[in-house]
């Protein structure tokens, strides 16, 4: 019977098949040893550069430098790219993603690059109280899957506009139902804990689409008077009005953004600010203090202490 099948192979699809293989090689020496979906948005820099995010990575290391390295929260660590590079920092790691598909490479990926690392994987979202939600996920890009809730304060332009979409439309997602638990409940838990074993200082990742406002106001309302934060997340919603943050009087908050000089004269055309950066040697990005209302992009909220 084996002796039935015969198949031909065009000789010039065998040569391109094996060209695009060595410049595909070359081109991932670099990439981060992880797990990731081909084809996804957020595959293509940790598989083409190395890195995933290099300013955020940057940002949480020079928080770490200065002592901010007890705990990691990732709360929506999705295939957890970022906590691979920066996890190592830290003594205590928790994850936070709802996505079941995710779920799965979150743990190879957290267990290839942190080997030795303590860490936690927490497969809920986190909301205004214990309930099952759906969750909608993009189908070419899994990091953008946001909770259909009327407590996402993203509207379906925004969502959709994230995403790269024209107008929201639910054929282009694929849906999930997911475990929600109480983020002031979890937060409130999860940071005693921490403080009975004496870590109080850490950075938070925020990355859960239309819910930053929401998990927020849990923290500054559950976090210990002596449990210092930095917390990063994004804000896609332009002129958002920052959150009213219940804090402890032993505690200040102050809300920063990430902002770069990318665009030096922003009255003249792109390429002649690409001109003048390749001149000086680049562009720089730095925290910029927030006036009145939140800008979209990287966002950073400073929770410290008030004592002397």
């Amino acid at each position: 019977m084996n002796s039935l099948f015969r198949r031909k192979q065009n000789a010039w699809l065998r040569r391109l098949k094996n060209l695009k293989y060595s410049v595909f090689k070359k081109l991932t020496r670099q990439a981060m040893p992880v797990f990731v979906r081909g084809g996804d948005l957020i595959s293509i820099q940790p598989m083409a550069w190395g890195e995933y995010e290099p300013e955020v990575v940057e940002l949480i290391k020079h928080w770490t430098d200065s002592g901010f390295n007890d705990f990691f929260l990732d709360i929506g660590a999705n295939i957890g790219l970022i906590t691979c590079q920066v996890g190592c920092w830290f003594k205590q790691v928790h994850l936070f993603e709802p996505n079941p598909d995710c779920v799965s490479l979150l743990g190879i990926n957290v267990r290839a690059m942190l080997r030795d690392q303590h860490f936690q994987i927490h497969p809920y979202a986190l909301g205004a109280q214990k309930e099952q939600l759906t969750l909608m996920v993009p189908f070419g890009n899994w990091g953008g899957a946001f909770i259909a809730s009327s407590d996402n304060e993203y509207s379906p332009e925004v969502l959709a506009h994230k995403d790269g979409f024209a107008r929201f439309d639910p054929a282009q997602y694929q849906s999930h139902t997911v475990q929600v638990e109480s983020a002031s409940l979890v937060l409130s838990n999860l940071f005693a804990t921490l403080k009975a074993q004496g870590l109080k200082k850490g950075v938070i990742k925020i990355d859960v689409e239309g819910f930053e406002s929401l998990v927020l106001k849990a923290i500054a309302s559950t976090v210990p008077d002596d449990v210092e934060l930095m917390v990063i997340f994004e804000n896609w919603n332009a002129s958002a009005p920052m959150p009213e943050l219940a804090l402890s009087s032993q505690l200040s908050a102050d809300f920063l953004y990430l902002a770069n000089d990318l665009r030096p004269y922003p009255f003249l055309p792109r390429a002649i600010n690409s001109i003048f950066n390749f001149i000086r040697g680049g562009h720089h990005v730095f925290l910029s203090p927030v006036a009145q209302m939140l800008p979209a992009g990287t966002c950073v909220l400073m929770v410290r202490s008030v004592k002397p």
